[in-house]
């Protein structure tokens, strides 16, 4: 069921205007950065973008030397961290998207997960792509907020969850941010 959903949203997502999504997704990080849960983040762990997901590059570039930004890395079909001190150090991986060449390894505690999906729903579950990377990564380490992002035309009413599934703490829209968890 999670697959032939998963398809189905990345088709909808497939179909929002490369402007729209640069407009919304500005517009997102405009609510983030002026949150409180921003300001209380030292230590940020981001996806980069890829596709039609909510553009982080921008986001990236106007904090990489304003706070500790960590990117994931995938290792042996495992997730690591790396913290990125600029964009020329980044090369594609096997599924196409940015990561770091090196292997400096991000141990610490992160404040700010901003973490990547497929689709939200409007109690904070995701749908991802399918490989667990964050869940495992959400189950086994500390973090003080995990939010999501989303258009708000893609925030649906519920996803189908497991067990392991977590929910974001926070969902932030091009309109509002949703506190999910207290």
């Amino acid at each position: 069921m999670k697959k032939e959903l998963r398809k189905k949203y990345i088709g909808e997502k497939n179909k929002i205007t490369p402007d729209e999504l640069h407009n919304s997704s500005k517009k997102i990080f405009d609510q983030l950065e002026s949150s409180k849960i921003f300001r209380d983040s030292k230590i940020i762990f981001t996806y980069i973008s890829f596709g039609s997901e909510i553009d982080t590059i921008n986001f990236i570039k106007n904090n990489i030397n304003k706070k500790i930004i960590v990117v994931p890395k995938l290792i042996d079909n495992k997730m690591r961290l790396i913290e990125i001190t600029s964009f020329t150090n980044l090369e594609k991986n096997s599924y196409g998207i940015l990561e770091p060449k090196e292997n400096n390894f991000f141990l610490g505690k992160v404040d700010l997960v901003i973490t990547p999906s497929v689709v939200f729903s409007k109690d904070g579950y995701r749908l991802g792509y399918g490989k667990g990377y964050y869940d495992r990564y959400f189950e086994n380490n500390n973090y003080l907020y995990s939010v999501g992002l989303s258009l708000s035309c893609m925030l649906k009413e519920t996803l189908p969850i497991e067990d392991h599934d977590k929910k974001v703490d926070f969902l932030i829209t091009e309109k509002e941010i949703i506190k999910i968890k207290d």
